[in-house]
């Protein structure tokens, strides 16, 4: 499994991807900071670190790591759409089953970079700007390790969907459509909007306790994400495993 996940990284244009992680990174801090200091916030949230997480967490956990998701799924399956590259893949004397969860395990990899990168630039941003003391590590630790955990259901419908339409832009763009329904998905409850796994990143991830902090109950949203993530990878794998994209 080693070599097969190692041989899924080597794959990827890693140039793009650090192009990708640096803007995505920069956008989410600028957009903390102008959040943080912007008028109309300023009579309803203190500034302070907790007040610069929950404007980084929101927005990343509303459109760009999903965002994220999508992408990384359709770079993972793009050198196996080019001049036949699954048949020669399904060749080899390896099962397909591994093949898949080699492509699950390294997107899932690198969303867990990003999410390191998500937490380290709010530290060092955070540090810049003199917030404070109130800092709740233990509280970054669970945001940024539950939404990542949270993400995987989307994940797996990413790939899913990145195997089986051959066409890198269709797949963005279709990712990107599902993103921007989050505007409205999310405004539910959790045991309604977990069911839609867009969504799960931004649950787990925004701040509770807040006025505008989403409905939700940790068991049954922890259940759901079970389920899903369990349907989306039986589903992706039963896919791969009938060569449904040759």
């Amino acid at each position: 499994m080693e070599d097969l996940m190692k041989a899924e990284r080597m794959k990827l244009q890693y140039p793009v991807l650090f192009i990708l992680f640096l803007i995505g990174a920069l956008g989410t801090v600028m957009l903390g900071i102008n959040s943080l200091n912007s008028e109309n916030f300023a009579g309803f949230y203190v500034r302070g670190w907790k007040t610069f997480y929950l404007h980084m967490a929101s927005f990343h956990g509303l459109f760009l790591y999903p965002l994220y998701a999508g992408v990384l799924a359709s770079f993972l399956c793009r050198y196996e759409h080019i001049n036949g590259g699954w048949k020669q893949l399904f060749c080899l004397p390896i099962p397909r089953s591994r093949v898949y969860y080699a492509k699950l395990g390294t997107l899932m990899l690198l969303l867990g970079l990003i999410q390191l990168l998500f937490a380290g630039s709010y530290l060092l941003a955070g540090e810049l700007l003199q917030l404070g003391n109130d800092l709740d590590f233990t509280g970054l630790i669970i945001g940024t390790v539950g939404g990542w955990l949270a993400l995987l259901p989307f994940a797996a419908l990413q790939l899913w969907v990145s195997m089986r339409l051959k066409s890198f832009v269709s797949s963005l763009i279709l990712s990107a459509s599902i993103v921007i329904a989050n505007i409205v998905l999310t405004g539910l409850h959790a045991s309604v909007g977990a069911w839609f796994p867009s969504t799960t990143a931004y649950y787990a991830m925004y701040p509770r306790g807040t006025a505008l902090s989403p409905r939700l109950d940790v068991i049954p949203f922890i259940l759901i994400v079970a389920a899903t993530s369990a349907a989306y990878i039986w589903a992706g794998r039963r896919s791969l495993m009938r060569g449904a994209q040759l």
